[in-house]
C-alpha cells in the first residue's frame, strides 16, 4: 500500500464504502426508533468492531507475516466461547469445544509452515493483534440483546456510520490523508474490500440475531482456508495435501461445532431433569 494509507486511513476508506453500500437498502427499508441509550451502546460497539479493531488489525499487519496475524485471529472463536460461558450469556457444550479446538488444528495445519522461521516478534504488534481478537469476541456477545430488539440492517448502518466519524476525527488527530494516493490496482482492492465489508457485515449482524455468538464467530476459522482455497484457483495449481487436510479439519470442526441435539431428545431431557 501507499506509505500515506495508514491503518486509520485504510479502515476509514473501507467503511466508508461499506456505509455506502448500506446506505440505499436501510433509506428505502423500514427504519426503527432507537432508544437513546440503545443507539450510543451500537454506536460504541460500532467504534470498537469497525474502528478499533481493524486499526490494530491493519498495524499487525503491516509489521508481523500475514499468517501469524491469521492464525492468532482465527482464535477468536475460543475466546467468544469463553467470555459467553464466564458471562453465562451461552451454556458450556462440550461438543462445540472440540468442533472449534477441530477446526482450529485445520487453520494451525494451514498455517505452520510461516512459523518454521519465527524469528523476533513484534511485541507490540502482537498486543495490537490479540487486542483485536479479543475486542471482536467481546462486540459478538454485546451486540446480541440489542438485535434482539431492532433489524440487523439499520443497526449495521448506524454502527459503520459511528465508526465512519470516529476515524475520520482519529485521521484529523494524527494529520493522515483521508483519501492518499493510491494506484489503480490499490484502489480497486480497497474498493473490493469496502463493498465486501458493508455485505459481510450486515450478514454477521443479521446471524447473531438467530444463533449464538460462538457459533457465528466460528466461521472465522473459514477465512484463513478460503484464502488458500481463492489462491489454488487464481493460480491453477492442485491443491497441497496439507490444504486438502485443512479444509477438511475445518470443515468437519464446524459442523461438529454448529451441531443441536434434537428437539424431541431435549424435551425428554427436561422432563428427566
Amino acid at each position: 500500500m501507499s506509505d500515506e494509507a495508514s491503518p486509520a486511513t485504510l479502515a476509514f476508506l473501507r467503511y466508508f464504502i461499506g456505509m455506502g453500500v448500506l446506505a440505499a437498502p436501510v433509506w428505502l427499508g423500514a427504519r426503527p426508533r432507537f432508544a437513546w441509550r440503545d443507539a450510543f451502546a451500537i454506536s460504541l460497539l460500532g467504534i470498537f468492531q469497525f474502528a478499533v479493531l481493524i486499526v490494530l488489525l491493519n498495524h499487525a499487519l503491516a509489521i508481523l507475516p500475514a499468517a501469524t496475524c491469521a492464525l492468532v485471529f482465527s482464535t477468536m472463536p475460543l475466546f467468544t466461547m469463553t467470555l459467553a460461558v464466564v458471562s453465562r450469556s451461552e451454556a458450556f457444550s462440550l461438543h462445540k469445544l472440540f468442533g472449534l479446538l477441530i477446526a482450529l488444528a485445520g487453520v494451525a495445519v494451514l498455517l505452520r509452515a510461516s512459523f518454521a522461521h519465527p524469528g523476533l516478534v513484534d511485541m507490540g504488534a502482537l498486543s495490537a493483534l490479540i487486542g483485536a481478537t479479543l475486542i471482536g469476541a467481546v462486540c459478538s456477545l454485546l451486540y446480541r440483546p440489542l438485535l434482539k430488539r431492532y433489524p440487523a440492517l439499520p443497526t449495521s448502518a448506524l454502527a459503520m456510520s459511528a465508526a465512519v466519524v470516529f476515524l475520520v476525527g482519529l485521521c484529523w488527530i494524527t494529520a493522515r490523508p483521508l483519501m492518499p494516493t493510491l494506484s489503480m490496482t490499490q484502489r480497486e482492492n480497497v474498493g473490493f474490500i469496502g463493498l465486501s465489508s458493508g455485505v459481510g457485515y450486515f450478514c454477521w449482524l443479521w446471524a447473531l440475531t438467530r444463533l449464538d455468538a460462538s457459533r457465528v464467530v466460528a466461521f472465522q476459522a473459514l477465512g484463513p482456508v478460503t484464502a488458500a482455497v481463492v489462491e489454488v484457483v487464481v493460480t491453477r495449481q492442485w491443491p497441497t495435501s496439507t490444504l486438502v487436510i485443512a479444509v477438511a479439519l475445518v470443515v468437519s470442526g464446524l459442523l461438529v461445532s454448529q451441531w443441536r441435539k434434537p428437539e424431541r431428545e431435549i424435551e425428554h431431557s427436561v422432563a428427566d431433569a
